[in-house]
């Protein structure tokens, strides 16, 4: 058996955080949200149907791709597929666009793509890595995840700005240019990268109780990520702490906390290993209590920075934690499911955020004060109920298979 290089290693590890890149690829027309209302004469709510649709598609791309890549297809083809999705429908609009019906298909194309990689990209990380280096690359996930985020949306905001609407899709030539580093780096036949693991994907698929806990506080980060992303435009606005523009600048600014914090999530996590998920409840708390009650545009700058952090914290993490507490086989399944419980917290972000805002408003409360409260009280109680740390004690058994759990349980 061939034993993989450093350097196969490090070439397979950046062509799959290229694929990370493409985990907000649907955003970036909206910088073009205004023009394309204008163009169509719609309201609000239907131009961004562009990116609530999209999200539907990463539910349903979570669940099929998790079944396919728990099957003998070839996962890099199955990752080329899904950029190929991204090109195709980030492309199109180029060559037609006076259907607004047809930005909409094109735009699912993008979210089906996108939900695509967002699953590869974690299940690459688990089987194509070695152990060690899971960890701090799922933290590198995110940082290269926000990096595209912010080429797509500043990019395709730049490409608007000097033409019109439609130049906006140029932005899209970077997920051709990533679908070129994939197609060189990505192993089609990957190594055995851990000896004492068993190199195969074959056998009966087992999702235990902490894919669905994983999933159920992921459920909540979404949740609470997206009150920035709904409302902090309004908010400044609102409390006239700033131009539109300086509105703007919030989203990029927690795209960038997002990036620079994946840089040290693997530390985060080595020295928190049983409650770096609380911590970033905590964090969130912490950030919106400091927009809610800071009355500056310079304290919503910075805890729009510290909001970023706490959604890099919290979904490097995750990924990481699924992939020790399930066998090799269940992985890419177990991500699936997880992906697809959690994209619901997004939608109903403002179901649930909004009605609680509109009972605790007479106390002098606004959106994001609610939100603090909210993100502290989940972040003791994640803390009180030692998930992180039940997971990661029992995470040996739950790699073997559920018999051999069993034997090595009574031998403890």
């Amino acid at each position: 058996m061939d034993t993989p290089s450093k350097a196969y290693i490090s070439k397979t590890r950046i062509g799959v955080l290229t694929v990370a890149t493409m985990g907000m690829a649907a955003l970036a027309i909206t910088p073009s949200y205004a023009a394309i209302a204008k163009f169509f004469t719609l309201n609000n709510t239907s131009v961004q149907m562009l990116t609530s649709l999209p999200n539907l598609f990463m539910i349903i791309a979570g669940l099929i791709v998790g079944k396919l890549s728990a099957t003998k297809l070839n996962l890099k083809s199955l990752t080329l597929s899904a950029i190929v999705f991204i090109v195709i429908g980030g492309f199109l609009p180029l060559a037609y666009s006076s259907s607004f019906v047809f930005l909409l298909v094109c735009s699912c194309l993008v979210g089906l793509g996108q939900g695509m990689c967002t699953n590869l990209s974690q299940v690459l990380i688990s089987q194509m890595l070695p152990e060690q280096e899971r960890q701090s690359t799922m933290g590198l996930m995110t940082t290269f995840t926000n990096i595209g985020g912010i080429i797509f949306i500043m990019g395709g905001g730049q490409l608007a700005a000097s033409s019109t609407w439609i130049s906006n899709y140029w932005i899209y030539i970077f997920s051709l240019l990533a679908l070129i580093v994939v197609i060189i780096l990505v192993p089609f036949h990957p190594l055995s990268v851990n000896s004492a693991e068993p190199n195969t994907t074959s056998g009966k698929i087992h999702l235990n109780k902490y894919v669905y806990y994983c999933a159920f506080w992921a459920f909540f980060t979404m949740l609470l990520n997206n009150v920035l992303n709904n409302n902090i435009s309004l908010f400044v606005a609102e409390q006239k702490l700033g131009s539109t523009s300086q509105a703007a600048l919030t989203s990029t600014i927690s795209l960038i906390g997002g990036m620079l914090c994946g840089l040290i999530v693997g530390t985060i996590g080595k020295h928190m290993k049983y409650s770096s998920i609380s911590f970033s409840f905590l964090l969130y708390g912490i950030s919106f209590l400091m927009i809610g009650f800071g009355n500056s545009l310079m304290i919503i700058f910075i805890g729009s920075f510290l909001v970023g952090a706490a959604m890099s914290i919290g979904m490097a993490q995750f990924p990481y934690l699924i992939s020790i507490s399930v066998g090799k086989n269940s992985v890419s399944m177990a991500l699936g499911v997880y992906i697809a419980i959690y994209s619901i917290g997004g939608v109903a972000s403002p179901f649930v955020v909004n009605p609680l805002t509109s009972i605790f408003s007479k106390m002098g409360l606004n959106v994001f004060s609610v939100s603090g409260v909210l993100a502290l009280i989940i972040g003791v109680i994640c803390l009180v109920v030692r998930f992180q740390k039940n997971l990661v004690e029992n995470s040996s058994i739950a790699e073997v298979s559920p018999s051999d759990s069993q034997n090595l349980a009574s031998t403890k």
